[in-house]
């Protein structure tokens, strides 16, 4: 069995969050169980899944809207307040009876747009909650990472044996990191897995 590759001695954080690595993860297929991907434009939440094996595609958007209105009524001067979630279309006005006075008057609504994220358990993506192509059991915890770039960071503070903040004003992904990742006594364990996952 080839050696692991030691960590850096130093790991400086560049001040990362787990939000970037987002626009690109990989995944195992559901059909075919191959290494596939999650594309996601972290601008407009547009998320596409494709695997090159099968060839099975997926398009999703992630982006929400809830519909809000605050009013009077033009008849008693009542204050009349509507919020409705997650709606799929847009409408210029909407119909609403006062629940004062009954009178039912059409007025125009205002929008918030939001992104949505998929209430993922750990060791899935983000969006369309597929299990990750990098991610393993350590003893009872689970490690993982979106991609390269993102198991490639997690090399880099598991290995090192001092690790520096850049800014103590944020919290870095370094620093939300489970405990069996900062542990120096799982830093062996920890960087022979990681090189196993560098290699699937």
């Amino acid at each position: 069995m080839a050696a692991t590759t030691p960590g850096p001695a130093r790991f400086k954080d560049p001040h990362r969050s787990v939000y970037p690595f987002r626009d690109r993860v990989f995944v195992a297929c559901p059909r075919c169980a191959g290494r596939a991907e999650v594309r996601t434009d972290l601008a407009t939440y547009r998320t596409t899944f494709h695997c090159p094996d099968c060839h099975h595609h997926l398009a999703s958007d992630n982006t929400r809207m809830d519909l809000r209105l605050e009013v009077y009524c033009n008849a008693c001067a009542h204050r009349i307040s509507v919020h409705i979630p997650n709606v799929k279309t847009k409408r210029s006005v909407i119909r609403v009876k006062c629940p004062a006075c009954g009178a039912a008057e059409s007025y125009r609504p205002s929008y918030e747009q939001y992104p949505a994220f998929s209430r993922a358990a750990a060791g899935t993506d983000p969006f369309l909650g597929l299990d990750l192509w990098y991610r393993a059991a350590f003893g009872e915890d689970l490690l993982w990472a979106y991609n390269y770039d993102h198991l490639h960071y997690l090399e880099g503070y598991v290995g090192a044996a001092l690790r520096e903040r850049n800014d103590p004003r944020y919290m870095t992904l370094g620093e939300k990191l489970p405990r069996f990742m900062q542990l120096a006594k799982n830093r062996a364990a920890l960087l022979k897995l990681i090189a196993r996952l560098k290699r699937k």
